[in-house]
């Protein structure tokens, strides 16, 4: 009987220890939550988010988050596009009309349904679409470089920001996935993503040391981390 009550005694106090840091949930906020309303009520109204949304586009396959977070920002840029013949005359960018010739040199649709698109192909390919589009290797940033960068690019600036992530550093289900920054909110230093794959989650608020963490992953195809694409006119 002794015995029985100090095991039950033991197994008490380890229940009551709080979790280890690897076993500690990583904090990251949703969009559907009582903390997510609050963080959406302070939205700048300088923020990218108002002009990404009309714009947001849902990936097509389960590969093809990096296209649907190109075109999301290039439907947001004050560009040419291309004219897809079931909108015609409109011009506007789908995930068909992004592979464009000089596109597919680089890389083609069969290869990004395949494996999807590394940070590099991501760049050369926007600029194929006439734009600018520069490359930040994941793990080249520490915290406050990579706050100094965002707080500027997710402003009213004309730039948008791609970013390149594992999943799994925000105790998401998946691998490596692209999407969309959307807003910085400095109370939390946290930054909002536009999920592309929002029939599995909607957006999310992380703080910034989480997602150093997740860009500077390594993408198992490129052999490079993981990042940030910066794109504008």
């Amino acid at each position: 009987m002794m015995k029985k009550s100090l095991l039950t005694l033991l197994l008490c106090l380890f229940a009551a220890l709080p979790l280890s840091h690897a076993e500690e949930k990583p904090n990251v906020i949703y969009w559907n939550t009582a903390e997510g309303e609050t963080l959406r009520s302070r939205i700048s109204s300088e923020a990218d988010y108002w002009q990404l949304v009309p714009n947001f586009a849902v990936q097509n396959t389960q590969t093809y988050c990096a296209v649907a977070s190109a075109i999301t920002v290039l439907n947001s840029l004050p560009i040419k596009k291309p004219v897809e013949p079931v909108y015609a005359p409109y011009q506007y960018f789908t995930q068909t009309n992004f592979f464009s010739p000089a596109v597919s040199k680089i890389i083609n649709a069969q290869t990004v349904l395949a494996q999807g698109m590394t940070r590099d192909e991501m760049a050369t390919a926007l600029q194929e679409q006439g734009v600018k589009a520069e490359s930040f290797a994941g793990d080249s940033f520490d915290n406050d470089s990579l706050r100094e960068l965002l707080q500027k690019a997710l402003g009213n600036d004309g730039k948008f920001v791609l970013v390149n992530y594992a999943r799994a550093t925000f105790g998401q289900v998946g691998g490596g996935h692209w999407s969309v920054l959307a807003a910085f909110d400095e109370d939390s230093d946290s930054v909002q993503i536009l999920d592309v794959a929002k029939y599995k989650y909607p957006p999310v608020w992380v703080e910034i040391n989480l997602l150093r963490q997740a860009i500077a992953t390594m993408d198992s195809t490129s052999q490079k981390s993981r990042g940030l694409v910066l794109v504008s006119q």
